[in-house]
């Protein structure tokens, strides 16, 4: 099918060349862009045309970091307050009563959000898979399939957990707290049907894979080696979080004498394939080693503020040659789940480094390279490169925002920097993935988002029920220090 897209009011293409089309059009042949230019559209027959007047353009997003699974416990009161432990000890619990089901709901309700707010493609780190039982998985598949966009599952694990946690939660779930801690030789074994089974490293491909750890697991350097192995072996990459605490650093070097960021180098860990979450403690050392090995970083500002974290210095990472994309974060870290409310916190963020007034306004990010971020650099780290930027031949994975509301009164001299500035709403005008619109006005058109955040809303029922059936805390109090 041959599709239209016209009267765009500027078009950012992220190309290698960083053009803006203004009064731009596009021509849509199948699957893939096939031409695209200013001023009148080619005078042609076409099967759809789509009016974009008044919208602002720009490749489909690329969110390279999430856990779908957690927006069944998005703005839990028990769960609003309370530092990284803390938070986890409250809500292991409640995933780790997670069904197939619950999943499938769960990753509905957070592909939905993903287009209206103009992603096109996400990972989803999926750490938490009970038991290694592979229905969690397909169930995941099967959703993203049905939805249209494009995804990169991160078969994650967890082997170990993070500080003291194991010892709290057994005393309530039982051995190796209720079973959610992963046996090493299962997971591996689980790694590597994932990958035979669902990765498809094709151009325009729907699914792909990575694996990761949730974190780092010091330990069990082996286990780590074999993971940096199977990903080699099968050419994919490796994600998780990586924020080293002064208690990490600590330990690696009087155990092992290196950093953390250096162990992980020993293990095989670190290369262009393989990018992390956070990086909310890199030093200017860990920057460099990592910049040298080509790692990227996902950045995920919204989970800075709700968990109260160290912002990363972001400034220092681009200036030091690493790449660094957006990531949205767990629907339990950030309660939204937009990608452009992401993006537009990101712009702000990390001016704040340190204080505030200790980042030159020289380092301040703009506009574009924000947009860039979440595009072009976002799909070069996890792999792709027929996605990101629009021109001839590449995926039709678009999106566009309408900027004629009065949300951007006074913010249209420049599309771009009024977008990611000003507005009231994060909905895309089109969100469109290999050529198929999937968002037109603000409006899924392949799903109603009332029956799915219902059928979302009925699994965080049941498993906020289950956890408090086994563990006897309310999750709809606030906690006892409450105040009015």
């Amino acid at each position: 099918m041959r599709r239209l897209i016209e009267n765009i009011d500027a078009l950012y293409t992220c190309d290698d060349r960083d053009r803006v089309l203004k009064r731009a059009w596009m021509v849509i042949e199948g699957a893939k862009v096939a031409a695209l230019g200013e001023g009148p559209a080619p005078a042609e027959e076409f099967a759809e045309r789509i009016d974009l007047t008044g919208s602002v353009a720009m490749p489909g997003l690329i969110n390279t970091h999430h856990h779908f699974f957690q927006t069944l416990t998005r703005a839990l009161p028990r769960a609003q307050r309370g530092q990284l432990l803390d938070w986890l000890a409250v809500l292991y619990p409640v995933w780790a009563t997670m069904s197939p089901e619950d999943l499938a709901a769960a990753a509905a309700a957070t592909v939905a959000e993903l287009l209206l707010t103009g992603a096109t493609t996400s990972v989803d780190h999926f750490y938490l898979v009970p038991r290694c039982d592979p229905a969690y998985l397909e169930a995941e598949v099967d959703v993203a399939r049905k939805s249209g966009i494009r995804l990169h599952l991160v078969r994650g694990s967890m082997t170990a957990i993070e500080g003291d946690l194991e010892h709290r939660l057994s005393r309530t779930l039982g051995p190796r707290a209720g079973g959610i801690i992963d046996d090493p030789d299962s997971v591996l074994a689980s790694m590597q049907r994932a990958v035979e089974t669902f990765h498809d490293p094709s151009p325009g491909s729907f699914l792909t894979v990575a694996l990761g750890p949730t974190t780092p697991t010091y330990d069990d350097l082996n286990f780590m080696r074999s993971v940096a192995q199977t990903a080699e072996r099968f050419a994919v990459g490796i994600h998780m979080h990586v924020h080293p605490q002064p208690h990490e650093r600590l330990l690696c070097k009087e155990r092992f004498g290196k950093t953390p960021v250096e162990l992980l180098d020993s293990v095989g860990l670190l290369g262009p394939r393989t990018w992390f979450a956070h990086s909310t403690r890199l030093d200017d050392a860990d920057i460099q080693l990592l910049s040298s090995r080509g790692v990227g970083a996902a950045h995920c500002p919204r989970m800075i503020l709700r968990l109260g974290a160290r912002i990363p210095y972001i400034h220092r990472m681009r200036s030091g040659g690493m790449r660094v994309a957006v990531g949205i974060d767990g629907g339990a870290s950030n309660d939204s789940g937009s990608m452009l409310g992401e993006m537009r916190l990101a712009l702000l963020l990390h001016r704040l480094t340190d204080g505030g007034a200790d980042v030159s306004f020289e380092d301040w990010m703009t506009p574009y390279d924000v947009l860039v971020m979440a595009t072009r650099t976002a799909a070069s780290i996890i792999g792709r490169d027929d996605i990101g930027r629009i021109a001839p031949g590449l995926c039709a994975d678009i999106t566009a925002f309408d900027m004629r509301g009065v949300g951007f009164a006074g913010a249209r001299s420049d599309l771009l920097s009024g977008l990611l500035l000003a507005g009231d709403d994060t909905r895309a005008s089109l969100t469109m993935v290999a050529g198929q619109p999937l968002v037109r006005d603000g409006r899924l058109l392949r799903e109603d988002e009332y029956a799915l955040r219902g059928a979302a809303d009925r699994a965080a029922a049941r498993v906020v029920a289950r956890a408090s059936s086994i563990t006897g805390v309310d999750y709809l109090d606030f906690g006892s220090e409450q105040r009015a």
